[in-house]
């Protein structure tokens, strides 16, 4: 997952080689990249601030395990591990909602074991 760097933070980086940057000009990064010191949180807090947004509510303090219960039954947790989550549902279409609204605002790589 790619996450925006924060409107309040400012990343510079030296482009690799065979990319140049005109004289008097940086290189501004827009996006959190693994190996930055902060992406690891700046993906949590991005995650964890949709999830809330969603409807989901944190379980625990660390806001790792999320819950979504419906009036009509069905429950949804989440576990999240930085970029990596683990979703448990009793809901195929509450479930397959979910994944579309998650993918229209991250970019998704899926492993199932349906």
């Amino acid at each position: 997952m790619v996450s925006e760097t924060a409107e309040d933070q400012n990343l510079y980086i030296q482009l690799p080689k065979g990319y140049e940057v005109p004289e008097g000009m940086t290189a501004k990064l827009d996006y959190m990249l693994y190996g930055c010191r902060d992406s690891a949180r700046k993906v949590w807090e991005t995650l964890s601030t949709w999830m809330e947004q969603y409807g989901f509510e944190a379980v625990n303090a660390d806001k790792t395990l999320f819950r979504l219960k419906h009036d009509h039954g069905t429950v949804m947790s989440v576990a999240l591990y930085v970029d990596d989550g683990l979703v448990a549902h009793n809901s195929d279409e509450q479930y397959a909602k979910f994944i579309k609204a998650l993918s229209e605002r991250f970019e998704l790589s899926a492993e199932s074991t349906e």
